[in-house]
């Protein structure tokens, strides 16, 4: 009897270093998981980042050909009514060039 104990003790430590060995033969592993993670996130990221990048030029180059069609549309609306006008009055243009002399 006197030696069941003692067996029973040397048994649990025997137990206890198996697992704590065991846990730490998967630390590495842990690690390399955890370390993983922000290594994912971070890629992720970046490819997201160039795809807003990619689409912010989109719109700016829709902004500006926008812009610029609606430049050309006012400029040429406006050179339409500014070549009519003098045409119209032909008048008040010859005014203007007989007071020129």
């Amino acid at each position: 009897m006197a030696e069941e104990p003692d067996n029973l003790v040397r048994l649990m430590l025997r137990n206890i270093r198996g697992e704590s060995s065991a846990l730490f033969d998967a630390m590495p592993a842990r690690f390399d998981a955890i370390e993983a993670a922000p290594k994912e996130v971070r890629l992720t990221v970046t490819s997201r980042d160039l795809r807003f990048d990619a689409l912010e030029e989109r719109v700016e180059t829709i902004r500006e050909g926008a812009v610029t069609a609606i430049g050309y549309a006012a400029h040429a609306g406006r050179a339409h009514i500014n070549l009519r006008k003098p045409v119209a009055d032909p008048a008040r243009r010859f005014e203007n060039l007989e007071a020129a002399r």
